[in-house]
């Protein structure tokens, strides 16, 4: 099958992602893209024990998931691509692996943020983050869950001439 979403939102695996996402997309992995994460044993411990039975959960360094992604590692299941805020996509695409789009969920407010959505708020590096996705061809999506309308904002992001 291959990687039916790449999607950002800063509390991860959590209800929304379990009760909503893995059945809507029918998940058999989420992989959560994270170069901090992959170095915590504990913190990658409790992340696998909030995720749903029967949908396999890995974290895996930038560059590492760019390396597998490349490889194969989705062939034959369905995966999401999890990730706290963009950074991690742009490091991806740095290593040679380019996603085909970004869905935004939740991005919590944080100092110097804007608000885009009603609970996205996106700070200046995660904005060039984004604008940098953006001009290799990447659209950018809100989308909170299945039953709201897919939104485009791919505009916020793109460069803007004068």
């Amino acid at each position: 099958m291959a990687i039916v979403d790449v999607r950002i939102d800063d509390r991860l695996v959590h209800g929304q992602v379990c009760s909503n996402w893995i059945p809507y997309y029918s998940l058999d992995r989420i992989v959560i893209v994270d170069d901090e994460i992959s170095q915590d044993e504990q913190r990658k411990a409790i992340l696998k024990l909030g995720c749903a039975g029967r949908c396999k959960l890995s974290v895996f360094d930038a560059v590492k998931a760019a390396d597998k992604f490349s490889r194969g590692i989705d062939e034959g299941i369905r995966v999401m691509i999890l990730c706290n805020r963009p950074r991690p996509l742009v490091q991806m695409m740095g290593s040679g692996f380019k996603v085909d789009h970004v869905t935004v969920g939740n991005m919590s407010t944080k100092q110097d943020a804007r608000q885009i959505h009603n609970n996205t708020f996106v700070s200046p590096d995660e904005a060039r983050d984004f604008g940098e996705l953006v001009a290799h061809g990447i659209p950018i999506w809100s989308w909170i869950v299945p039953t709201e309308t897919r939104k485009d904002i791919t505009s916020l992001f793109e460069a803007r001439e004068g």
